[in-house]
Parts: structure tokens; sequence; C-alpha cells
């Protein structure tokens, strides 16, 4: 029972990261490729230590196809020549409040793309997505808005000679997924570069949950939301 609930982890992580990014594994995982991604789920959901988990990398395994077109751009005519003080102004607004007040961009994908890059690259615990109307994709398919919430935790702190500006921001909610999972706050430490155009060319996560806690909680169902979900499907009250 004890392996056909790792081999069923292993599955779920696959098809997790699949729904989190808007892409499936651009390749077919080979017997040991499952077992491994398999064994490293199963730990994360046994509370293994970190560094144990840390051994078996997820993402080696989960290469994501193409969210979108390699030329596809969005947004209007990019905000070049901003100081890294006017650029963290926008970038707090926009994690906290989102940049039309939809909600901070992590929970809601509603960012200023004006102040990034075409070719940013965006980097998480789980995923690396280069472009940024991928990584917009990406974020318009994770989490409900309506249901989850992002706060500005501490920063933005700029610092000028490094080029980089850094917060920390706190965020829960519920998954765009059938059984509308609930994924409990935690923290992510963010450090945007800035290249010297003043656009933003990369930005880097930390989270304070590991990828397999995220895995536990993205398969726990919420029955209560599920029954609201399925009831405004139907278009009962």
């Amino acid at each position: 029972a004890r392996m056909a609930a790792a081999r069923y982890s292993g599955l779920a992580l696959v098809v997790w990261l699949a729904c989190a990014s808007g892409a499936l594994p651009t390749r077919t995982l080979t017997r040991r490729e499952l077992a491994r991604l398999s064994l490293a789920s199963a730990l994360g959901a046994l509370g293994a230590p970190s560094a144990t988990r840390a051994a078996v990398d997820a993402r080696k395994y989960t290469a994501l196809a193409p969210l979108g077109a390699a030329n596809a751009r969005i947004g209007g005519e990019k905000q070049t020549g901003l100081s890294l003080v006017q650029l963290a102004a926008i970038l707090a607004r926009d994690v906290s409040e989102g940049a039309h007040g939809r909600g901070g961009y992590f929970v809601s994908g509603d960012l200023t793309p004006e102040v990034f890059s075409d070719d940013a690259l965006f980097v998480d615990p789980t995923n690396s997505v280069s472009l940024l109307a991928r990584y917009s994709t990406a974020l318009s398919i994770l989490f409900d808005p309506l249901l989850s919430t992002a706060s500005l935790v501490a920063g933005p702190t700029v610092d000028e000679s490094a080029r980089t500006i850094s917060a920390r921001v706190r965020l829960s909610g519920t998954l765009k997924l059938p059984w509308r999972p609930y994924i409990a706050p935690y923290e992510t430490d963010i450090v945007w570069t800035v290249g010297s155009s003043g656009l933003v060319v990369a930005q880097e996560q930390v989270w304070s949950i590991s990828a397999f806690d995220a895995l536990h909680q993205t398969f726990t169902p919420d029955l209560a939301a599920m029954t609201r979900f399925s009831g405004q499907a139907l278009g009962t009250p």
C-alpha cells in the first residue's frame, strides 16, 4: 500500500506542476525517473527532512512545454529609464494590490508588463519560465483571485549597486482545480534584477515551504469550496 501511495504521489506531482504552469512535461518520464519523483513526493508527504527531499530535484524531470508562442508580447510601450525607487513602488503595488486592483499578481496575474522585459526569466522552487507573456499565462490559471490573498510583508528594498529590488510577500488561497484545494499562508522572498534599460530582467523566488509541502496541500480537497464551486457551475445558489 505504501508503494502504491508513493507511485500515486509521484504522478500527482507531475500533474500538479502541469496544472500550475498550464503545460504538460515536454517528454515522457522513464520508469526510473518516475520512481525517483515518486520517492521525493512520498518523502515530502511523510515529513522527511528538507535536506533528504532536496536530493531529488523535481524540476529536473518536469521541463515544461511553452506557455504560448516564443514571440508573444503583452502590454504597451515599455517604461524604460525609471529609477530603482520608482520601479520598487510599482512592484510593491503590483504584488499586494495588482496593477488594476485585481489582487496581488502572484494570485491574479495583474502585473504591469511595461516594467518587465519581454524576455525576462521567472524562477521559483518548481518552475523556470522564460518570457513575460508565458509567465502571465501561468499566473492566470493558478489561483482563484476571488478566494486568494497576497500581502506585502517586508520591503521592497533597493540595492543600487547590485541593481536589485527585494521583498517578502505572504500568499494563500484556493487553486483553480476541480477539488478546489486551499493553500495555507506561506511566504516567498522575491528578488527582481533590473537591467541597464531599467526593466526587470529576472525574478527569483524562495518559498517558506517546500515544493513537496505545496504538493500535499494541492491534493487535499476543500469539500466546502467544492460544493460552492459545483453549485455555481450548475447555476444553483
